[in-house]
């Protein structure tokens, strides 16, 4: 096969464009088709490789895999290695488990699943995962395991025969890519058979270099580049991915590949010593730069500046080369006599698997070893404290688990009876009223929907649409409901999730997206009270820049004190609220800032007792500090309403 300069330069385009998105640049909101450009030369390569000695009559599926195992195992097991000791210093547990559950689905090259089930991609909690780039080695490995037989069955019938079968695979693959965005938009992103067109054109350009030879024409080249700097700078995360849309770069990729040459322009700018450089650690460094990126944001309290994250990617660079100097090539080429054998090569991929297997086995039975965070008696006690409901898996309705009206959970058998509604924030407050409401001469029936934001009066047929009219109209009907609560967590509604923003406060959403919700919250609120109940809006706790195990991984010296966000910023994080106290009236809108917060800075956790289970959601410790502020006001506008009754009788 003749060694093309461009083609390195291409693999360092492609790898510099994932990097710069994952660092988080703006400027390349599309960088993530540096994948894709990897998949159309990955296709281009290894089909050019399978036609060589498939037209010598030399072809073997084991030497086939053995130059598999060379290439990308090596770098790949030594990066999670080097992953393994700060993933257990820096981790909660439950990253932990989901890091050692990753490295026994990499050990199988399945992570791609394994994200398709619990990732998403685009989130600001992917930003945290060191293992989540691995998707795309899983997506070429599947599709190297049936690509080669199908090959030499088709090759045998004769070489159009194998061409035009990769095209029938890549028109199938193409309609499934572009109706899967519509109706499964994570298996799309993710799973092989929408992204194996991808590499499928790059093997249709293999079959035409191979009868044709590159045909320079700068014009195409640079039709090729200009359509991959367009994705990069024009799509994002809203982008329907891989779709038609991923024409524009995948098509650009093969432009490139079949019409740059050093007598143009764009093959000449690819072949510049830099580029060719970049591009021969393009796969150390595509390895090395998540983790990087991952570990730092995980360890930082604030989320790193372009500045770090500009650093930190020249840093992944030049340990790329290392990785490639040291473990790479030694495994790759033989030098001063030695060289690694094929069975040796077998066999320690084989024992890394098992090793990789065993420690990923470990770290999920273990639930992330937990025991790390109990390195002092107040860690211990914050990590004891950082607990959900225990209930919160039988009462908590979710999409795909729908919970009736009429058959939700009531803690207490007292006649009188308060309803505690709305998302995923009231959950742990209905637990905790729940456990103090008999001495008050109540029970608390317990209403709330996953991620569901107050949707009363929407048009719509959604499960979270449909759910909130089904319940609000029970409760309504209900006459031994005496008060209802209502809770939401509105920032996440109306401005978007905050993880990975702090110390930066997310944009509000669109005026009519806010007006909705605020719309439907005020329906829901005069529903009820149109019904003779008296409602309450409790306002939401603040939410913490990571999660509780994160801030008690950073209490390292068992200090009394976990510190959350800045007060100033959780103001600025709600500029809505205003809004919202108008429309509630402030005699009905129960503040719970002060319970969270001095003049100055909000508290994840005092003396041992944490205030939350994750990022955002209050503990049962932290809900019952609010319960208890309910209570108060409802045993004081009680005792209020009965004493104006007296009066007036």
């Amino acid at each position: 096969m003749v060694y093309r300069r461009e083609i390195d330069g291409l693999r360092a385009i492609a790898v510099l464009l994932v990097i710069l998105f994952h660092a988080g640049f703006s400027a390349f909101s599309g960088g993530y088709v540096g994948v894709d450009v990897f998949f159309v030369i990955s296709g281009y390569l290894i089909t050019t490789i399978i036609i060589n000695d498939l037209e010598r009559d030399r072809f073997s599926i084991i030497e086939f895999y053995e130059r598999r195992a060379r290439r990308i195992l090596p770098a790949l097991f030594f990066v999670i290695l080097c992953c393994i000791p700060f993933a257990y210093f820096w981790m909660g547990p439950q990253q932990l488990k989901d890091f050692s559950q990753a490295i026994f689905s990499i050990a199988f090259f399945v992570s791609n699943i394994l994200f398709f089930i619990k990732e998403d991609y685009f989130s600001p909690a992917a930003e945290e995962n060191p293992l989540l780039h691995t998707w795309s080695l899983a997506v070429e490995e599947q599709f190297y395991i049936f690509f080669p037989v199908m090959m030499i069955i088709m090759w045998r019938r004769g070489n159009n025969c194998a061409f035009y079968a990769i095209i029938i695979l890549c028109i199938l693959s193409f309609i499934l890519s572009e109706w899967a965005w519509r109706h499964f938009p994570s298996a799309n992103f993710y799973l092989l058979p929408s992204r194996a067109w991808e590499l499928g054109v790059g093997s249709i350009c293999a079959f035409a270099i191979k009868r044709h030879t590159v045909k320079p024409n700068s014009y195409l080249a640079l039709l090729g580049l200009a359509l991959v700097l367009y994705a990069v700078l024009f799509f994002d995360e809203s982008t329907p991915f891989p779709s038609a849309y991923a024409l524009i770069p995948v098509v650009g990729a093969a432009l490139i590949v079949l019409f740059a040459s050093s007598s143009n322009i764009v093959g000449r700018f690819l072949s510049r010593r830099a580029l060719v450089g970049v591009g021969l650690v393009s796969y150390s460094a595509y390895l090395l730069h998540q983790p990087i990126f991952a570990f730092a944001r995980i360890i930082s309290y604030e989320h790193p500046d372009s500045i770090s994250m500009g650093l930190l990617a020249l840093l992944s660079l030049g340990l790329a080369y290392l990785t490639w100097r040291f473990v790479e090539q030694p495994f790759r080429v033989k030098r001063s006599g030695f060289h690694f054998s094929r069975g040796q090569i077998f066999s320690i991929s084989a024992l890394m698997i098992i090793s990789f297997s065993v420690v990923g086995l470990y770290g999920h039975i273990k639930d992330g070893m937990p025991g790390r965070l109990m390195n002092s008696a107040i860690n211990y006690q914050f990590y004891e404290t950082a607990r959900p409901s225990a209930r919160r898996g039988e009462c908590h309705a979710t999409p795909a688990r729908n919970i009736a009206p009429d058959a939700v959970c009531i803690y207490g058998s007292a006649e009188r009876k308060i309803a505690v509604i709305g998302d995923s924030h009231a959950v742990e407050l209905a637990y905790a009223m729940g456990n103090m409401a008999a001495e008050h001469g109540f029970s608390v029936i317990h209403y709330s929907f996953s991620g569901c934001a107050p949707s009363y009066m929407k048009e719509s047929n959604g499960a979270c649409e449909i759910w909130t009219k089904e319940s609000v109209d029970y409760i309504k009907a209900q006459k031994d409901i005496d008060h209802v609560i209502v809770t939401y967590r509105l920032s996440s509604h109306l401005a978007g999730d905050h993880y990975g923003y702090y110390p930066n406060v997310p944009t509000q959403k669109p005026d009519e997206v806010v007006n909705e919700i605020v719309y439907s919250l005020s329906a829901m609120l005069d529903a009820f009270s149109a019904h003779g109940k008296s409602v309450y809006f409790v306002d939401q706790a603040p939410e913490l820049p990571k999660h509780i195990h994160n801030m008690i991984i950073r209490n390292g010296g068992g200090g009394d004190i976990l510190i959350g966000a800045s007060l100033k910023w959780w103001q600025e994080r709600r500029p809505f609220i205003g809004r919202i106290i108008s429309i509630v009236g402030k005699n009905k809108f129960i503040d719970v800032e002060d319970i969270f917060c001095n003049d100055e800075v909000c508290f994840a956790g005092v003396d041992g007792v944490s205030y939350y289970f994750d990022d955002d959601h209050m503990s049962v410790s932290g809900a019952t500090k609010v319960g208890e502020r309910v209570f108060a006001r409802l045993l004081i506008d009680s005792a209020s309403d009965r004493v104006e009754f007296g009066s007036f009788d």
